[in-house]
């Protein structure tokens, strides 16, 4: 159903395309390309676009109601001690931390304190 969305929609609007330019160099069947085009539009992609929407909300609704009366406690995230160890998201290594002030190396004047230039030996 997605590939006769996007093939109608694209012909469609090309056939319109074809019309704009041809009214500049003078097409044959210029009128031709009008109608096609606006037919492609609005009695194929439109209803296409539209069926498409309402099975995509009632794949959606489905998806609730099939939820609704369970306890959200087995929903919910254990917390504790992790299972996973070492690197995460906010601990890498290679994450740039932008906060804290640094210091440039040799320097003894306090107006030359930088923010996130922290010294890298990959960079």
């Amino acid at each position: 159903m997605k590939i006769a969305i996007y093939l109608s929609g694209i012909a469609g609007s090309l056939l319109i395309l074809t019309r704009i330019i041809g009214i500049i160099m003078e097409f044959p069947l210029n009128k031709l390309f009008l109608i096609l085009g606006l037919i492609l539009l609005v009695f194929v992609y439109l209803p296409l676009v539209i069926i498409d929407k309402y099975l995509h909300n009632k794949k959606i609704d489905r998806i609730i109601d099939s939820y609704k009366g369970q306890d959200n406690n087995t929903f919910q995230k254990e917390k504790g001690d992790s299972k996973n160890k070492g690197w995460g998201m906010n601990n890498s290594p290679f994450r740039e931390r932008k906060s804290g002030l640094t210091w440039g190396g040799g320097n003894i004047h306090g107006v030359n304190a930088s923010r996130g230039k922290r010294k890298s030996f990959l960079k």
